[in-house]
């Protein structure tokens, strides 16, 4: 599940609530928490940029191997909650996809900035990813030619830390689907298990429970004249689990290459991300609808 700003759901099991810490209380908290994220998150993108991991099969046939990482910039104002106005927020993201003849993976790491006093001026580092092994190339068959092109056992971790207090943490055992769909770069369905152990102040949350999510994403380009475009994105559907209800979040996004107008195609992107999420938090009738927009440059 994407972060873009986070919170852990309901009380602590000591039944302290959400919300602002102290000044003291939060520096404690975020010095505490982000060297342990930030092993993690290091850990992480050191693997999924560097060690065989997995992208769609339909960019790593054979024995080809391939990586391609890009920065984003996105700005976009949120709804919180317990704060009645936007909390504007600056987005960072890292973002890589790996792939080689049997593995394949996907990482992104955010870092976000808030710019709301009604918000503590949060900061927030969240990160996925996403290894996978592909079943038919250790079987020894080749990618299959039909709809379902390859199933590929892949276990997701979701981690991340804020300053006033949240440290979502989910490991996502299960399979990913890849699709060979006419028109499509890439299409894929995720099934996983959603086994949530975020924390708030260092106590789990009310949400601590297993669940489901099915993942949908794609990659869909297109000409309009002289301009190349594409539509990428993702659907997150999150089973109810414990306190938390059941969530949606997506977030499609339409590009456009500017590189391509100087003979550079696929280097630098302008477009704008639709976030909609559907009981944010896993917090029942909290819905987040906004415009991000978002420049891209791949390295």
């Amino acid at each position: 599940m994407r972060g873009l700003g986070f919170k852990a759901r309901g009380a602590a099991r000591d039944g302290s609530e959400p919300g602002t810490l102290s000044a003291s209380s939060e520096r404690h908290v975020w010095s505490r928490s982000i060297s342990a994220v930030a092993a993690r998150v290091v850990v992480c993108t050191a693997l999924g940029t560097f060690s065989p991991s997995f992208a769609s099969a339909a960019l790593a046939q054979d024995n080809q191997r391939f990586t391609t990482s890009n920065l984003q910039i996105k700005y976009g104002n949120f709804h919180e909650p317990g704060i009645d106005e936007d909390v504007p927020k600056n987005d960072f993201t890292f973002e890589n996809t790996s792939a080689g003849r049997w593995w394949s993976s996907y990482l992104f790491v955010d870092v976000l900035r808030s710019w709301s006093e009604a918000d503590a001026n949060a900061k927030e580092v969240y990160g996925e990813w996403y290894p996978s092994l592909s079943l038919r190339t250790i079987a020894g068959r080749q990618p299959s030619t039909g709809v379902l092109r390859d199933v590929k056992l892949t276990v997701g971790l979701n981690t991340g830390v804020r300053s006033t207090g949240p440290s979502p943490f989910v490991v996502l055992p299960g399979a990913t689907f890849d699709l060979k769909v006419p028109g499509f770069a890439f299409l894929s369905v995720g099934a996983f298990a959603y086994i949530d152990r975020g924390r708030f102040q260092g106590q789990p949350t009310d949400c601590t429970a297993t669940t489901y999510q099915i993942t949908p994403s794609w990659s869909l380009p297109f000409r309009a004249g002289a301009a190349r475009l594409k539509v990428d994105g993702f659907v997150d559907a999150i089973g109810e689990h414990a306190n938390c209800a059941a969530m949606v979040l997506t977030q499609p996004r339409l590009a456009l290459d500017l590189s391509a107008f100087w003979k550079k195609p696929g280097r630098v992107f302008v477009g704008v991300d639709y976030l909609y999420w559907h009981n944010k938090y896993g917090i029942a009738g909290l819905t987040e609808k906004t415009f991000l927009p978002v420049l891209v440059w791949v390295m």
